[in-house]
Protein backbone atom coordinates (compact mmCIF):
# COMPACT_ATOMS: atom_id res chain seq x y z
CA UNK A 1 0.00 0.00 0.00
CA UNK A 2 1.38 3.15 -1.11
CA UNK A 3 1.65 6.35 1.48
CA UNK A 4 2.31 9.95 1.16
CA UNK A 5 4.94 9.63 4.02
CA UNK A 6 5.31 12.78 6.44
CA UNK A 7 8.80 13.23 8.87
CA UNK A 8 7.53 10.95 11.33
CA UNK A 9 6.25 7.95 8.94
CA UNK A 10 9.95 8.28 7.03
CA UNK A 11 11.91 7.81 10.42
CA UNK A 12 9.97 4.94 11.12
CA UNK A 13 10.50 3.36 8.16
CA UNK A 14 14.35 3.78 8.38
CA UNK A 15 14.15 2.34 11.64
CA UNK A 16 11.91 -0.81 10.17
CA UNK A 17 14.29 -0.91 7.12
CA UNK A 18 17.54 -0.92 9.86
CA UNK A 19 19.31 1.99 8.02
CA UNK A 20 21.48 4.02 10.91
CA UNK A 21 20.62 7.11 11.28
CA UNK A 22 19.94 10.02 14.09
CA UNK A 23 18.92 13.43 13.87
CA UNK A 24 20.73 16.49 15.48
CA UNK A 25 18.73 19.64 17.07
CA UNK A 26 21.11 21.63 14.56
CA UNK A 27 18.98 20.96 11.56
CA UNK A 28 15.84 19.26 10.24
CA UNK A 29 18.44 16.83 8.62
CA UNK A 30 18.29 13.31 9.18
CA UNK A 31 21.69 12.31 9.35
CA UNK A 32 23.00 8.69 7.51
CA UNK A 33 25.81 7.36 9.63
CA UNK A 34 27.01 5.31 7.23
CA UNK A 35 28.26 7.52 4.86
CA UNK A 36 28.81 10.55 7.35
CA UNK A 37 31.41 8.22 9.71
CA UNK A 38 33.78 8.19 6.45
CA UNK A 39 36.86 10.45 6.12
CA UNK A 40 36.38 13.37 4.29
CA UNK A 41 32.58 13.57 4.26
CA UNK A 42 31.04 16.67 6.30
CA UNK A 43 27.48 16.04 6.32
CA UNK A 44 25.08 13.22 4.36
CA UNK A 45 21.56 14.29 5.08
CA UNK A 46 18.33 13.00 3.99
CA UNK A 47 15.51 15.94 3.79
CA UNK A 48 11.64 15.35 3.95
CA UNK A 49 10.02 17.92 1.84
CA UNK A 50 6.32 18.11 0.94
CA UNK A 51 7.02 17.42 -2.29
CA UNK A 52 9.51 14.47 -1.72
CA UNK A 53 12.79 12.78 -0.51
CA UNK A 54 16.62 14.86 -1.06
CA UNK A 55 19.64 12.68 0.10
CA UNK A 56 22.72 14.83 0.27
CA UNK A 57 26.00 15.00 1.00
CA UNK A 58 28.58 17.08 0.86
CA UNK A 59 32.68 16.44 0.85
CA UNK A 60 35.25 18.97 1.60
CA UNK A 61 37.87 19.28 -1.20
CA UNK A 62 41.22 20.08 -1.24
CA UNK A 63 42.39 22.95 -3.06
CA UNK A 64 45.13 21.68 -5.00
CA UNK A 65 42.79 19.12 -6.19
CA UNK A 66 39.58 21.28 -7.41
CA UNK A 67 40.55 21.46 -11.10
CA UNK A 68 40.90 17.30 -11.50
CA UNK A 69 37.83 17.06 -9.69
CA UNK A 70 35.85 19.47 -11.88
CA UNK A 71 37.13 18.40 -15.12
CA UNK A 72 35.90 14.78 -13.88
CA UNK A 73 32.68 16.18 -13.20
CA UNK A 74 31.10 14.71 -16.44
CA UNK A 75 32.68 11.59 -16.21
CA UNK A 76 31.31 11.26 -12.65
CA UNK A 77 28.06 12.25 -13.43
CA UNK A 78 27.84 9.67 -16.33
CA UNK A 79 28.82 7.30 -13.93
CA UNK A 80 26.97 7.48 -11.44
CA UNK A 81 23.41 8.64 -13.22
CA UNK A 82 21.19 8.05 -10.02
CA UNK A 83 23.26 10.71 -8.40
CA UNK A 84 23.62 14.63 -9.08
CA UNK A 85 27.42 15.72 -8.61
CA UNK A 86 28.77 19.19 -8.59
CA UNK A 87 31.12 21.87 -6.83
CA UNK A 88 30.30 24.31 -4.66
CA UNK A 89 32.83 26.80 -4.70
CA UNK A 90 32.07 29.72 -1.63
CA UNK A 91 34.76 32.43 -0.52
CA UNK A 92 35.20 31.54 3.03
CA UNK A 93 34.84 27.92 3.08
CA UNK A 94 37.00 24.78 0.96
CA UNK A 95 35.49 24.02 -1.77
CA UNK A 96 32.99 21.04 -1.67
CA UNK A 97 31.84 18.26 -3.69
CA UNK A 98 27.93 17.98 -3.42
CA UNK A 99 26.72 14.87 -3.89
CA UNK A 100 22.69 14.73 -3.92
CA UNK A 101 19.50 11.92 -4.84
CA UNK A 102 15.88 13.05 -5.13
CA UNK A 103 12.64 10.83 -4.94
CA UNK A 104 9.48 12.18 -5.70
CA UNK A 105 6.57 11.34 -2.91
CA UNK A 106 3.28 13.08 -3.92
CA UNK A 107 2.22 9.89 -5.71
CA UNK A 108 3.15 7.77 -2.41
CA UNK A 109 5.58 5.46 -1.63
CA UNK A 110 6.31 1.91 0.80
CA UNK A 111 8.41 1.38 2.91
CA UNK A 112 10.36 -1.27 0.87
CA UNK A 113 10.68 1.71 -1.74
CA UNK A 114 12.22 4.06 0.42
CA UNK A 115 15.09 1.45 2.18
CA UNK A 116 15.62 0.41 -1.62
CA UNK A 117 16.25 4.30 -2.61
CA UNK A 118 18.52 5.08 0.60
CA UNK A 119 20.68 2.15 0.61
CA UNK A 120 21.35 2.19 -3.17
CA UNK A 121 21.85 5.83 -3.25
CA UNK A 122 24.30 5.42 -0.13
CA UNK A 123 26.00 2.62 -1.72
CA UNK A 124 26.96 4.52 -4.91
CA UNK A 125 27.65 7.65 -2.66
CA UNK A 126 30.34 5.12 -0.69
CA UNK A 127 31.54 4.47 -4.31
CA UNK A 128 31.78 7.55 -5.39
CA UNK A 129 33.85 8.73 -2.42
CA UNK A 130 36.14 5.65 -2.73
CA UNK A 131 37.05 6.93 -6.35
CA UNK A 132 37.57 10.74 -5.24
CA UNK A 133 39.80 8.98 -2.58
CA UNK A 134 41.59 7.60 -5.09
CA UNK A 135 41.47 10.31 -7.30
CA UNK A 136 43.20 12.31 -4.30
CA UNK A 137 41.21 15.31 -4.53
CA UNK A 138 39.26 14.77 -1.20
CA UNK A 139 40.64 16.68 2.19
CA UNK A 140 41.78 14.18 4.64
CA UNK A 141 40.87 15.23 8.32
CA UNK A 142 43.85 16.83 9.82
CA UNK A 143 45.49 14.94 12.55
CA UNK A 144 44.08 14.97 16.04
CA UNK A 145 41.29 16.95 14.81
CA UNK A 146 37.64 16.07 13.38
CA UNK A 147 37.24 18.93 10.81
CA UNK A 148 33.35 17.73 10.48
CA UNK A 149 30.26 20.28 11.24
CA UNK A 150 27.18 19.53 12.73
CA UNK A 151 24.59 21.53 10.92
Amino acid sequence: MLHIPNFDIIIRWLQQGQIPHYMCDQCHGIHMVDVQSMEGVLESRLFVESEGLLLSTELEVRPSGLLLLVSELGRLNMNYPALKIFVDVVDDNLPRLMVCASAYIEAGMTPEQLTLFVQRTLAATQQLISECEQLGVLNPPESGSDLRAVH
